[in-house]
């Protein structure tokens, strides 16, 4: 099994766990179930994706060179 790290800010991680509780879940779960929401057929579903975050400070995704 695959292990993903999620890199947050301490008041994302606050906002992450009372929405987990909200749910019933916990946090991990709430986590992988909000990644697998969006699936990606082809490379260009992703690209198009990370195109549509570029500029966002938190993601740190940079512009194609």
């Amino acid at each position: 099994m695959s292990i993903l790290t999620i890199r947050i800010s301490e008041e994302e991680k606050a906002r992450l766990a009372k929405r987990a509780r909200s749910a019933g879940v916990t946090s991990g779960a709430l986590a992988r179930q909000l990644i697998s929401e969006k699936p990606f057929t082809t490379a260009a579903d992703l690209l198009a994706e990370m195109e549509s975050l570029i500029g966002e400070k938190r993601l740190k995704v940079k512009a194609r060179k």
